[in-house]
């Protein structure tokens, strides 16, 4: 500031001074004041020029977040080992700086918007090419062309109809729906013919006979199979349960022993009705092939048939249980067959989805035991159903079961 010190003057010099010019005391008091304004403006620039060249304060985070993208920017710009440097000085200051930074905030709300849009598209893009890929016809397009000169007959050459009979063979009498999905994933021909409304308008009839319901709920017959609950038919159910019982006492009778006690049940069905189900302490690929046929017999193998009715299955299955009582006298065996026992099991089921697979779990609604004996009155009993004892099956594709094709889909 410049210097405002006081002149003193003596008390006549005052007196004659302000009689003399009264005026010039006014301007040199308006001269003080703008001059002193402009000091103060002046102190006032200086003063900010400092706070705005002292530096900011950066945490040690702001700053690895300002290498790290630095680092993809580079990388996009193809300067790969500009863009190693920033990321090792990134992670040194923060180990784990990749993972906290947010990068959806670090877009611009136009590259949002734009982001969004093309979300947008390809999904409206990927419903028109199913749409398109649907209502393609076979008939138009070649089925597949080789991508090299063959010396044989390309598969291309033949006609379609011996297509379509071979995936007929494909999907079997036995309904294997899972071959005809692989089959169809080969190439943009073959997809066509998996795809046929005929194909699968026979799976649905042999599901659920001629009368399917209406058709307009689905849009076509492969969408009624998927969505509607059904049976699943290349492999087995198959569910575990465990109990304990106890054993004898120890000859001092200090203690008693208990036993666990693991045994499975195995339930498979079959497109024409038939049910088998066995009970058995051993494992699973030592009873399955005990259910590949349904001619099959076996120790404690009960067969019947059922009926799927919406999500419900109701099955009855039988078995004969003969007490056989005689002797062998001059090596001919006499047989007293009069105390026979015909023992008719009623079940039902309730089918579910599971995990990752869907109509995969049947759970139990109902169980009911029903005794003849020696043509008496009938004896029936409900089976209590808890957990325990009867768990839901889950179903379990077995291989073997669709290796081959004995009879064709009609």
């Amino acid at each position: 500031m410049a210097n405002l010190s006081p002149v003193i003057l003596s008390d006549e010099e005052s007196e004659e001074q302000q009689e003399a010019d009264p005026p010039n005391l006014e301007h040199q008091l308006d001269q003080f004041r703008e001059q002193w304004q402009q000091e103060l403006s002046k102190n006032k620039g200086q003063v900010s020029n400092n706070q705005s060249s002292k530096p900011k304060f950066v945490s040690i985070e702001e700053e690895a977040t300002s290498l790290f993208l630095q680092g993809a920017q580079a990388e996009q710009n193809g300067e790969l080992y500009v863009a190693i440097g920033f990321y090792k000085k990134a992670i040194q200051l923060v180990p784990d700086i990749e993972s906290r930074i947010d990068f959806r905030k670090m877009r611009t709300p136009r590259e949002r918007q734009d982001s969004e849009c093309s979300v947008e598209s390809k999904t409206d893009e990927e419903e028109d090419l199913l749409l398109h890929l649907q209502n393609l016809s076979v008939e138009k397009h070649a089925i597949c062309e080789p991508m090299l000169e063959q010396n044989s007959t390309h598969i291309s050459e033949l006609p379609i109809e011996v297509i379509m009979y071979i995936l007929k063979w494909v999907v079997s009498s036995e309904l294997d729906t899972r071959s005809l999905e692989m089959f169809s994933q080969v190439c943009h021909g073959f997809y066509l013919c998996a795809r046929d409304e005929e194909l699968w308008k026979l799976i649905c009839h042999k599901i659920w006979g001629q009368n399917c319901g209406k058709l307009k709920k689905y849009g076509c017959w492969r969408k009624m199979y998927i969505d509607r609950p059904h049976v699943l038919f290349n492999g087995c159910y198959i569910s575990k349960s465990t109990y304990y019982r106890t054993g004898e006492k120890s000859l001092d009778g200090f203690y008693r022993p208990y036993h666990v006690v693991e045994y499975y049940r195995f339930v498979r069905m079959y497109p024409d009705g038939v049910i088998l189900m066995i009970c058995s302490p051993e494992d699973p690929h030592i009873v399955l092939p005990k259910l590949r046929y349904k001619s099959s017999n076996g120790t404690g193998l009960l067969k019947g048939h059922y009926r799927l009715t919406g999500n419900k299955i109701a099955a009855e299955l039988t078995r004969t249980k003969t007490n056989e009582t005689g002797y062998y006298k001059y090596k001919r065996r006499q047989v007293n067959n009069h105390n026979q026992i015909d023992v008719t099991y009623f079940l039902e089921f309730e089918v579910n989805s599971g995990g990752k697979g869907i109509h995969n779990v049947l759970n139990w609604s109902k169980y009911s035991i029903s005794t003849i004996r020696s043509g008496n009155q009938e004896n029936v009993s409900d089976v209590d159903l808890n957990k325990q004892s009867f768990p839901p099956l889950t179903f379990s594709r077995v291989k073997s079961f669709c290796n081959q094709s004995e009879h064709l889909l009609v």
